[in-house]
Formats: C-alpha cells, sequence, structure tokens
C-alpha cells in the first residue's frame, strides 16, 4: 500500500514538472505536405555549357567548395564530373510553419529557413545530368515567439532543389551558342 502511494505522490509531482517542461519549449513545427519534384535532370548540352550555368546560377551565393577549383576553358571541356557546395542561404519557408491562437482565433506563422545546396554535375552519353541535394534547418523559436537556434529537417523541401535545377536550365538557353 505504502509502495502504491508513493508511487502516486511521485506521479503527481512529476506531472506539473512535465508540463512546464512541455511550455518552455517553442511551439512544433508543422509542415504542408506537396508533391516531391525531381531533384535531377539530364540536359543535352556539353560540359562546358552545363559547367557555365551552374556558375551562373551560383553567382548570387557564396560557394564553399568547388570541385574543381577554377578550370580554364580546356579543362572544363575536358570534365567528366564537377561539384559545388553552397553556404548557408536565408530565406522564409513556404511550407514549415508554427500554428497559435489569438483571442481563440487560429494563426500561422511561416518560418524562417536556411539551405546549403550540393550540385553534382556528371557527363553520360549525350547528355550531362545534374543532381542537386539540399540541407535544410528550420528556424526553432521559443515559447514567446523569439528565434532560439535552428533545427535540421530530415525531410527537405524537393521544390527548392528543383528551383535550381530550373534556373540552370535558364541559364543554359539564355547563353549565347
Amino acid at each position: 500500500m505504502r509502495a502504491q502511494i508513493r508511487s502516486s505522490v511521485g506521479l503527481a509531482l512529476l506531472l506539473p514538472l512535465l508540463a512546464l517542461s512541455g511550455c518552455a519549449s517553442g511551439p512544433a513545427v508543422k509542415s504542408q505536405d506537396y508533391a516531391v519534384l525531381s531533384t535531377s535532370k539530364a540536359f543535352e548540352y556539353p560540359m562546358e555549357k552545363v559547367y557555365k550555368a551552374v556558375e551562373e546560377t551560383l553567382r548570387k551565393h557564396r560557394v564553399v567548395e568547388r570541385d574543381p577549383e577554377e578550370p580554364n576553358e580546356v579543362e572544363i571541356r575536358k570534365l567528366t564530373e564537377a561539384e559545388w557546395e553552397t553556404d548557408w542561404i536565408y530565406s522564409q519557408s513556404k511550407n514549415k510553419y508554427v500554428e497559435y491562437k489569438v483571442n481563440d482565433l487560429p494563426r500561422k506563422q511561416y518560418l524562417q529557413l536556411r539551405v546549403k545546396y550540393q550540385l553534382k554535375a556528371e557527363t553520360q552519353i549525350g547528355a550531362v545530368k545534374v543532381s542537386v541535394g539540399a540541407q535544410e534547418e528550420v528556424q526553432r523559436l521559443s515559447a514567446d515567439g523569439k528565434p532560439d537556434g535552428w533545427d535540421s529537417e530530415g525531410k527537405p523541401d524537393t521544390a527548392l532543389a528543383r528551383r535550381v535545377l530550373d534556373q540552370v536550365g535558364q541559364a543554359i538557353l539564355a547563353a549565347a551558342p
């Protein structure tokens, strides 16, 4: 009987602590599910054109890793593979948000987002395949709504990678023949 009372008292003391610890953290991040898009595409152009298109696409972002580092025109023509990685790029998420209520009315706040892209171009028969990987982190909010660090997202939004692929395709088409 005493053991039962002790466990009941222990549980009674533990429940308020659990409730307080739940309040101390920020609201749960929710996500709208959209269609999963392809993150690679084969371009029917020589490596030289694709390489320059990727460089043009990434021109506005800080590239932290590039392999090969800075090839000349002759080296670009001989390439069979090239890789790039960007630094963090900051924006607002279009599908990750927190929900809250003000005066019993539901509200949504879309979260800040940061993404690192990894691009790889590989020659194939008749084309160059470009693959885009994304490492995505969403800004964590504290209970009072202030920024509280970043959380890694296990399943990045494929629309972000697809947008980069589309920009590479547009850069190829915009280049002089």
